[in-house]
């Protein structure tokens, strides 16, 4: 979906005159999103275009508040519980912090959460998820986490320096910083609340004698990831990413799942809840492929030597 239709579908969708409404088949749905991105960030289009191939089309039978996009930690609260007394359809939130602000507006309206850990994060008893209003996609991302970190170790084998950018939410930061201490690495923490901590915290690192980052999931390092990728690139840091597109946007590596495959399956699910699904029915979806991913044009641009090794398992290399 392009950008342009995007944001028009959005904006005239809810003035459409009644007689345009009813000339469609059923009655208008509404989706009530609770974002760090912005509504043109591409995963939100992609799971907007899964319901438009099924019959859910912005303008004519389905609508997008505007409110809950391109929103800080802080406000989600709010507009989450300004979006449930409009009564919508469904909750589509990204994050944790998202996710519970949908929680605590509703307990009847379905919500579609993706987040790094549901159950370890308290949003689900479990991933049959037999119970409550919310299901969605964990992401196990402190799980893959440590992975990420033992593939930018390998890849900089000489590199003492280290950092993981984290937002706060993941919860094993100390563990992982005690395994890079067991190798001789220096893992320091780069804690981010907000975007404008981003550009400072990099840049200390770099006088600090950083050479690597680990960008650990969370909401906020996901709706600023370009400007992460742009500011170390910058600063000549490497960076490891969790999902596997991220070499094409401008990060070194990346170990993870697709991220256009899982907001296409967030898709299918919208699918399931809008048509009547109950949320307590569908249980907790997870990736199931992950791909290692290395960006050689890059690498080259930083002086890294890849390993060969390394290089020989990457199952994406971008020359």
């Amino acid at each position: 979906m392009k950008r342009r239709e995007l944001l028009a579908s959005i904006a005239i969708a809810p003035f459409l005159p009644a007689a345009a409404r009813a000339q469609t088949a059923g009655r208008m749905y509404r989706i009530g999103p609770v974002f760090a991105a912005p509504i043109t960030d591409p995963t939100i289009a992609t799971v907007l275009d899964e319901l438009k191939n099924n019959g859910f089309v912005l303008g004519r039978n389905l609508t997008v508040d505007p409110r809950g996009v391109s929103l800080r930690p802080d406000q989600m609260m709010e507009a989450a519980r300004q979006i449930a007394e409009d009564k919508v359809d469904l909750f589509l939130t990204g994050g944790t912090a998202a996710s519970r602000a949908a929680q605590a507006a509703t307990s009847t309206t379905p919500i579609l959460a993706i987040t790094d850990d549901m159950v370890g994060d308290g949003l689900v008893e479990s991933l049959a998820n037999r119970h409550g209003n919310t299901t969605g996609i964990s992401l196990l991302s402190a799980d893959l986490d440590g992975k990420r970190q033992e593939l930018l170790i390998e890849l900089l084998p000489r590199a003492k320096k280290m950092a993981m950018l984290t937002d706060g939410t993941n919860t094993k930061v100390a563990f992982l910083q005690a395994r890079a201490r067991e190798i001789g690495v220096d893992m320091s923490v780069l804690p981010i609340s907000k975007p404008d901590d981003i550009e400072p915290a990099l840049k200390k690192a770099k006088a600090e004698g950083v050479t690597a980052l680990n960008i650990l999931g969370g909401a906020i390092l996901f709706a600023m990831r370009q400007k992460v990728f742009d500011t170390s690139t910058a600063l000549g840091l490497a960076t490891m990413y969790q999902w596997s597109e991220g070499v094409r946007e401008g990060a070194l590596a990346a170990y993870g799942p697709s991220l256009m495959e899982m907001f296409r399956q967030r898709g299918r699910q919208a699918l399931k809840l809008l048509r009547g699904t109950r949320p307590s029915d569908m249980p907790i979806e997870q990736p199931t492929v992950v791909k290692l991913a290395i960006n050689l044009k890059l690498a080259a641009q930083l002086g890294v030597a890849v390993p060969p090794a390394f290089l020989q398992r990457a199952d994406e290399v971008i020359e």
